[in-house]
């Protein structure tokens, strides 16, 4: 209207009407054309966002079966019984519907549908079994490993016990069996045995140390820790150790675990060793090479306290080489057996043998125990101070010179030696 009455006026021309119509585009429409172009530079501003593509259902084509294009899933050496006889759709939705694996059903339960459950027992249970993860550990189409593992089997535990892969590769000693097979001892799935072990220690040490366990059930003297509680993995580390023998810690600590106190067996109370060793200065030689085994065996002996070879333990025995064959395993039988010598003792009246008067007797001869300490003594030959005599402690008093020395025991008087001259009255 007002456009109207604007040319109404008007002298009519076209220059004028363009003007005026130029004018009302400008006002009525400008702001309007801003508006969108504002609208538009926001949008591209933000970028769009993506479509959720829609799962589409497996479409196999017509007349071919699923290992045609699925090679990977048909390995070569040891197959599923389903894969080889192609019965995809047993575990697998075909068409196949929403989810990455498309499994009919959870892969515990459909493990199950084949596997039976009750055929696994035991009280200790693997966490991947535990959890239904068979798949963890199992290719479920095969693979060239034994048991459908996807990789040896070693080297699938140790994907996960990372810690003891560092332990193998620190330690000075390896278990041979640990280096071979983690399933030789250990139940991958379920166990009645702690550890997942597949059957009790030491039967299952035993299947290897055969003759360590024969020796420990026939033993006449039986060591405790052999037996008790963890049994061999009391002492030994069953994986890998820093200690020959895959001790838990050297052989004069392994001991004191349990000696560094009194202990009661059926027949006697032994000393606390580590009181023992700790009171006094000199050591009996495998002591101070820290090794107990050299005089004991710790799995089981047919001699008493565990001792590896023959020892009297009486104060008196009739003299035979092989009641002292533990001592003549180091030290020279000559000093028992040589009535004269300048070299098999140092305890002499010039070449007259002390030791041979001593303890070479068809009776009453007196054995090592008569007179020395067999772990420390205040003196270098291990002389102790006194020694038991039934329920008396006999004393010695052992004095060592430079050229000799002298005791005066309850058995007899003071007696003096000199290894240069022969001393009257000696007997």
């Amino acid at each position: 209207m007002m456009y109207n009455r604007v040319v109404g006026h008007s002298k009519g021309t076209k220059e004028v009407r363009d003007r005026i119509a130029r004018a009302l585009f400008g006002v009525l429409l400008w702001p309007a054309l801003l508006g969108g172009f504002a609208a538009l530079s926001a949008q591209e501003a933000k970028p769009p966002a993506k479509p959720i593509p829609a799962v589409k259902p497996h479409d196999p084509l017509q007349g071919k079966e699923c290992s045609d294009c699925h090679r990977r899933v048909s390995p070569s050496n040891v197959n599923c019984l389903l894969t080889k006889v192609d019965l995809c759709e047993f575990c697998h939705k075909v068409p196949a519907e929403g989810g990455p694996t498309r499994l009919v059903e959870a892969p515990e339960p459909l493990c199950f549908k084949c596997h039976k459950k009750d055929q696994f027992k035991g009280s200790f249970v693997h966490g991947p079994f535990a959890a239904g993860a068979c798949i963890t550990c199992h290719d479920p189409h095969g693979g060239s490993v034994p048991g459908m593992l996807r990789i040896t089997g070693q080297q699938m535990c140790l994907e996960c016990h990372t810690s003891m892969s560092t332990r193998f590769v620190n330690a000075r000693f390896r278990h041979e069996a640990a280096s071979s097979e983690c399933v030789d001892c250990h139940s991958p799935h379920l166990s009645n045995q702690r550890y997942m072990l597949t059957s009790a220690v030491p039967d299952l040490c035993g299947k290897c140390h055969e003759k360590t366990l024969r020796d420990q059930q026939t033993a006449v003297v039986k060591h405790s820790p052999v037996t008790e509680d963890l049994a061999c993995m009391n002492c030994h580390d069953p994986h890998a150790a820093q200690e020959s023998n895959l001790l838990l810690s050297d052989g004069l600590d392994i001991c004191m675990k349990c000696h560094d106190k009194p202990v009661k067996t059926e027949k006697q109370e032994v000393a606390d060793m580590k009181k023992l060793l700790a009171a006094n200065p000199y050591l009996h030689d495998p002591i101070q090479n820290r090794d107990c085994s050299a005089c004991h065996n710790p799995h089981g002996s047919p001699y008493f306290q565990l001792l590896t070879n023959q020892y009297s333990q009486n104060f008196y025995a009739p003299f035979f080489i092989s009641n002292y064959d533990l001592c003549f395993r180091c030290h020279d039988a000559g000093l028992a057996t040589e009535e004269h010598t300048t070299s098999a003792t140092k305890f002499r009246d010039g070449d007259r043998n002390l030791h041979f008067v001593h303890v070479n007797r068809a009776s009453h001869g007196r054995t090592c125990r008569s007179c020395h300490e067999a772990h420390a003594s205040t003196t270098p030959q291990l002389i102790g101070a006194t020694v038991p005599f039934g329920t008396w402690k006999l004393p010695i008093n052992f004095e060592k010179t430079e050229k000799g020395g002298s005791c005066a025991p309850g058995c007899h008087e003071a007696q003096k030696y000199d290894r240069q001259s022969v001393s009257p009255g000696k007997q």
